[in-house]
């Protein structure tokens, strides 16, 4: 079984057939119940964090990527890139953001950080009232740009000069 960190609160997990045989499970018929058991067991009990888990099974293995979420995303969409800089300047680089780009438009999924709001990002885009399911959309439908850790890379390449 092999770990590895990508980024600050996402990991890919491969679990080789040896491993899957002595849990009993088949690597290509994995439930993502099973999976999500299995995550448990490797990582902590994740039943109170948002996490999201993305399987690739193999006829020998499997991959599971695992993503943690503070909580639910709160999504705001902007016209034009200089919007989604200005948002990103009244951020922390510690908040939680992923950008994507959809039909045009930007979309900022933010995790707030514990006790804070986020509404003064309405003066730079408008909020999105959608379900938390909505980033499962973006991640199948739209362009990723940055993920997780947006608000300190585009500081990084956009602000910091």
């Amino acid at each position: 079984m092999d770990i590895q960190a990508i980024g600050v609160r996402a990991y890919s997990v491969y679990i080789p057939e040896s491993e899957l045989r002595l849990r009993h499970i088949d690597p290509e018929n994995i439930t993502v119940g099973q999976a999500r058991q299995l995550v448990d067991a490797l990582l902590g009990d994740t039943s109170t964090d948002a996490v999201s888990l993305e399987l690739y099974p193999g006829r020998h293995e499997v991959l599971i990527f695992v993503r943690r979420s503070p909580g639910e995303p709160e999504f705001y969409c902007f016209q034009d890139f200089e919007q989604v800089l200005e948002a990103v300047a009244a951020l922390s680089d510690s908040v939680a953001a992923s950008l994507y780009r959809l039909d045009g438009a930007w979309i900022l999924a933010v995790w707030p950080e514990e006790g804070r709001t986020l509404a003064r990002l309405a003066d730079f885009g408008s909020p999105l009232d959608v379900p938390a399911w909505y980033l499962t959309h973006l991640r199948e439908h739209a362009l990723p740009v940055c993920d997780a850790d947006a608000v300190a890379v585009l500081r990084r390449a956009f602000l910091e000069r």
